[in-house]
């Protein structure tokens, strides 16, 4: 079934248009926000608010008499939507309810300032970004006396309470200090998530290269190589069962491939741009050789994504025709100011303090990547389960997805500080970066290009992932999904909510490929299985797993995703 895409923005999403998903963090402009330029941020809206003495005593004036008309006069002033007050008792209870209605009249205030300070451009950008994370710090809702604490305290007959604090004490020893958002011990790797089976068949000091058991009589002739992030377990791919990607290839008859990452520690502090992408090389050598094909289909997730065009575009430079197709999955070549609102705090200074930072340190720690990410939506990231976890003391969710997210990993110094120049210079785009010494030139590349974006991705927003298709030489497809980031890669097919975009044509802005767009229900990854079958011919599966050059070391999921 396909109908019209939306003309503007229109709800494409329930309750979002697609339009208004641009925001988020795109991935390499967080990597170059420095953590002291935010500091500072907060630091010059308040040196703004006192050079303006007047504006201040006139916002604090109209404050104060909201203030007084909500404990005093019974005001009945409507409220805004807010799914953190679902409660009855903040529009029900007297006490409650003016709590709400002081926290919104603040909130208020808060924005009149801002609209009234002269504030514009950048510097009104970073005002709006400081104050909106004020509002969700100083929320009411995440103080511990609140009707969803106290009920759960008095269901619980004070229960609650010592979980909640055996939740808090788990977390600071086990999660950073932070939050857990779920059940660590719920899954089992090889068992629960990362199941499917299949056998490590090569291992070097960088990565190690899994082949997965053919279920079908038959299989496609050529191989699909899985490149992950660095910045996460390549897993994504693998969770349950019933979720998996890799299942539903093999399935579907198609030789699958996957790199695992060395989690890397400071003694791989020069691991770089191009260590990765000679990975990626390598890992095609080995699979050539495994599955005696020519070219190979890749496909690159998020960071993956970047290291897989670095690596092609490397080979293509030399003369390498060693790939069928690229398949990029959530992931940016070309990274813009405004994709995301870190971008407002990444400048020529805070890129050379971050590769200070980080070059001492020799990597960019799990708690750093944790603490990035958190930044941007800090009552989704961190305070709806403080709330949850400590307040009301409910156990983490017990979810694949979850557990996938908090299996952190380290990003080595040199990696680090390349994510940092291929977002602040946009050098892949440009036609400059330099891959294992050669200009890497995405556009001379004639094999065919898979593009897909979520359209709810606040990690790669999608807008930001559509340029990739005005930057190669050949057949391009696009495809927008209904997902955010990693569900794109890990729903359940047979979610009857999964639905995607496709136009006949791509032109250069996502803004007017909208209205040539239509729907079609169902999962993206159909049509994405047939496109790569349709570039490959059938053959007997193998009989066995590896090859006489490159014999099964040890069962899927191997050694080093399993390293801390």
């Amino acid at each position: 079934m396909s109908e019209a895409a939306p003309q503007s923005t229109a709800d494409a999403l329930p309750g979002a248009g697609l339009a208004d998903q641009v925001e988020g963090v795109a991935l390499n402009s967080a990597l170059g926000a420095d953590p002291r330029s935010l500091a500072r941020a907060w630091g010059q809206v308040v040196a703004e608010a006192l050079e303006q003495p007047r504006l201040l005593w006139e916002t604090g004036q109209k404050l104060q008499a909201e203030m007084l008309g909500i404990w005093f006069s019974n005001r009945d002033a409507d409220l805004p939507a807010d799914q953190r007050f679902a409660d009855a008792a903040w529009s029900e209870n007297p006490w409650f309810k003016r709590v709400r209605q002081s926290y919104v009249a603040w909130a208020e205030a808060l924005d009149d300032w801002l609209a009234k300070s002269g504030l514009e451009g950048i510097e009104q950008q970073r005002a709006r970004f400081v104050l909106d994370a004020a509002k969700d710090i100083f929320s009411p809702v995440n103080q511990p006396f609140t009707p969803e604490t106290l009920k759960a305290v008095q269901e619980s007959r004070g229960e609650s309470l010592t979980q909640g604090l055996r939740n808090f004490t788990d977390d600071l020893f086990n999660n950073h200090g932070y939050p857990a958002v779920a059940d660590r011990g719920a899954f089992e790797l090889g068992k629960d998530v990362a199941a499917t089976p299949g056998a490590v068949i090569y291992r070097n000091e960088l990565f190690e290269l899994i082949q997965y058991n053919p279920t079908t009589e038959k299989v496609h002739k050529r191989p699909l190589l899985y490149v992950f992030s660095q910045v996460n377990r390549y897993y994504l791919g693998d969770l349950t069962p019933g979720r998996s990607l890799f299942k539903e290839l093999v399935d579907a008859g198609i030789q699958v491939f996957a790199m695992s990452w060395r989690n890397p520690g400071r003694e791989h502090a020069n691991w770089s741009l191009d260590t990765y992408a000679e990975g990626v090389i390598t890992a095609l050598e080995v699979v050539r050789s495994v599955s005696r094909q020519r070219k190979i289909d890749v496909i690159g997730l998020c960071a993956g994504g970047t290291t897989a065009a670095a690596a092609a575009g490397a080979l293509n430079a030399r003369g390498d025709d060693w790939i069928n197709s690229l398949s990029l999955f959530v992931s940016i070549l070309d990274n813009r100011p405004g994709d995301s609102d870190f971008t407002l705090f990444v400048t020529d200074q805070s890129v050379a303090a971050q590769k200070q930072t980080i070059r001492r340190q020799g990597m960019m720690r799990e708690r750093d990547i944790l603490e990035m990410f958190a930044m941007l939506r800090l009552d989704e990231s961190i305070f709806s389960f403080i709330r949850s976890n400590y307040f009301r003391g409910e156990s983490p969710l017990a979810h694949p997805l979850l557990f996938w997210s908090m299996d952190y990993t380290r990003v080595p110094a040199e990696m680090q500080c390349d994510f940092l120049d291929l977002s602040h210079r946009n050098s892949l785009p440009k036609k400059e970066l330099r891959v294992l010494g050669r200009r890497v030139d995405l556009s001379t590349i004639r094999y065919p290009v898979y593009v897909m974006a979520g359209s709810t991705d606040h990690i790669t927003p999608w807008m930001a992932c559509y340029r990739s298709t005005q930057l190669f030489g050949g057949e391009i497809t696009f495809v927008l999904t209904s997902q955010n980031h990693t569900q794109t890669i890990s729903a359940r097919p047979d979610n009857r909510h999964l639905r995607y975009w496709m136009a006949d044509s791509l032109p250069e802005s996502a803004e007017d490929w909208m209205p040539l767009a239509t729907e079609t229900r169902g999962n993206w990854r159909s049509h994405w299985v047939a496109w790569l079958q349709g570039h490959s011919e059938m053959k007997p599966a193998p009989m066995r797993l590896g090859s006489k050059s490159y014999p099964p070391l040890e069962a899927a999921p191997g050694q080093y995703v399993r390293q801390k």
